[in-house]
């Protein structure tokens, strides 16, 4: 392991070349070059402090991105809705696609895997940016994967090189085994990459960008794989990928164990290592990275993104600036300190931005001033909990909406089946009168069924389809439900934690539960359960303005 020290002495050292390039040739002479860097990083090399890092601009809010990271069962087209009505500007991730999985599934069935919202009748609109993350082991399943991702209009498709999940590094054999197999890892980037290319060259799919746009490829992975941590190990790494097209790298600045540790255990237990990923940034000035791991607020983000001399930081600017004043504080193997604290004064310019995951998961509302305090923005797109759960209701009710209004006997197994075309008996039930009483409009989404079709003739489409012994199942488990528990839970998921830290937080988690499993409420949608259960917190909670980052 290298020190501090000698960390630094990697990444602002005047006499080391501008580019590790040549230190990691995977030339026969590879392992003499070894040598000269080992010897480069000694530590007999003795100075009286580190150098100062080169002078760089001082970055401005906005230059930087911040993304949401995918996280699987919970990164759902759900989930990035209601992210997106927070914030306009952050960058989305779907959950890892299997790209066995696209291969191989009906062509019907692409739109249940990478759809994504366009809803124009939202003051946000889009669900751009978003990224496309792909799981695998088989380039040629990847170069089709690829194919796909563009073709849908993704900015970006990323690799996943970094999932410690056993139901992805054992018989599968991706994910975070990839780092160990770095020559399938190289095919993989390589097949994308070129695909990518062609796809940009002659698109034959309309994807948004427009013609010659070539789909960006990162890769996801982390700085070491249980021996392999040396800084050697990562510098040959992400070298070996970069000469395979790769430009970009989100890193996540642990080591990852394949085996001995849970997928939890492996985002919290191995030490948090931030000198490396800075030491990439060096290394490689060409590509960009962004940094994940142990990033618990849009402060501890904006930080690390920036550097402490953001402009509009209250410190004291000459202090921040001063010469020499490389002490950064960020977390290392040798001193681990609880939580995170100011990144160097200036940050590298080839660190793009940063990534979070789990603080989007258990409380989305420390997003809710990210555009301005992040990006810049004037103002934010959400002011209230009240604003935020309403529009996102309202949503819902589209996307998924109520049976309790026709006498079809067929099942609601997914999203809208062009509910258009049901035949309506009444306006309300007795359940629902207090919301749905007076004549409104029922706002749904059509998912291009032919009209005249019915939610009987949707579930024989094989994006619905319901086994008939899963559908005897289901009416025997729930007699007289229209809509399967998935359908409910899927659209509540990302509200669970919406009043995070806030009186009533307990009780609205309780009342949303009871709903959603009481029969006699299910068939009026997740819509209605949602702004039922809200009725439980006080109004003061509901129409308090969400707290600024930097009050």
């Amino acid at each position: 392991h290298l020190s501090r020290v000698e960390i630094y002495f990697t990444m602002y050292d005047a006499a080391a070349p501008t580019s590790t390039l040549e230190l990691i040739d995977t030339s026969t002479d590879a392992p003499s070059q070894s040598d000269q860097m080992r010897a480069e990083l000694s530590p007999t090399r003795h100075r009286s402090s580190p150098p100062v890092p080169p002078p760089r601009h001082l970055p401005r809010l906005g230059e930087k991105e911040l993304h949401i990271a995918p996280m699987l069962d919970v990164s759902t087209r759900e989930f990035r809705y209601f992210m997106r009505l927070l914030t306009k500007r952050s960058v989305l991730w779907t959950e890892m696609v299997v790209a066995e999985t696209l291969r191989h599934c009906n062509e019907a069935d692409y739109d249940l895997h990478l759809a994504f919202e366009h809803d124009p009748r939202t003051d946000n609109g889009t669900a751009h940016p978003i990224v496309c993350q792909i799981g695998g082991n088989v380039p040629d399943e990847a170069a089709f994967a690829t194919r796909l991702v563009h073709r849908y209009g993704y900015d970006r498709i990323d690799l996943n090189a970094e999932c410690p999940s056993d139901r992805v590094t054992g018989r599968r054999e991706f994910g975070a085994a990839l780092m160990k197999d770095v020559d399938t890892a190289v095919d993989m980037v390589k097949a994308m990459v070129q695909t990518a290319e062609d796809c940009g060259k002659g698109g034959n799919y309309d994807n948004g960008h427009g013609e010659g746009h070539t789909l960006p490829v990162s890769v996801k992975t982390r700085i070491g794989v249980d021996d392999n941590d040396t800084i050697e190990f990562l510098l040959d790494y992400i070298g070996r990928l970069v000469k395979a097209g790769c430009r970009s790298f989100i890193i996540h600045a642990r080591k990852v164990y394949t085996k001995g540790l849970s997928p939890a255990q492996n985002r919290s237990v191995p030490p948090l290592n931030y000198h490396k990923v800075y030491a990439l940034c060096e290394a490689f000035p060409h590509c960009t990275f962004w940094l994940n791991g142990g990033l618990r607020s849009l402060v501890d983000a904006r930080r690390v993104a920036y550097g402490a001399a953001i402009t509009g930081f209250s410190e004291d600017r000459n202090a921040i600036l001063k010469e020499n004043d490389i002490e950064d504080g960020a977390p290392c193997e040798l001193c681990q300190p609880h939580g995170i604290a100011p990144s160097p004064h200036l940050s590298p310019s080839n660190l793009h931005g940063v990534m979070l995951g789990r603080l989007a998961m258990d409380n989305p509302c420390a997003f809710a001033d990210v555009d301005r305090y992040f990006f810049g923005q004037e103002r934010n797109p959400c002011r209230t909990r009240r604003d935020l759960i309403e529009r996102y209701a309202t949503w819902v009710e589209r996307v998924y909406p109520r049976r309790c209004c026709d006498d079809d006997p067929a099942v609601t197994l997914g999203r809208s089946l062009g509910v258009e075309h049901i035949p309506r008996v009444r306006n309300c039930c007795p359940v629902c009168r207090e919301y749905y009483g007076e004549e409104k409009e029922n706002p749904c989404i059509d998912d291009g069924l032919d009209e005249g079709t019915t939610v009987g003739d949707a579930v024989n489409n094989s994006q619905y389809a319901m086994s008939q012994v899963r559908h005897r199942r289901h009416a025997r488990k729930c007699p007289g439900a229209k809509m399967v528990s998935s359908v409910i839970d899927r659209p509540l998921k990302p509200v669970l934690g919406v009043f995070f830290g806030q009186k009533g937080n307990a009780n609205f988690r309780r009342e949303l539960h009871r709903l959603s499993r009481d029969m006699n409420v299910r068939n009026c949608g997740p819509g209605y359960i949602l702004r039922k259960s809200i009725e439980v917190v006080s109004p003061e909670v509901l129409d308090q303005e969400f707290a600024k980052c930097d009050c």
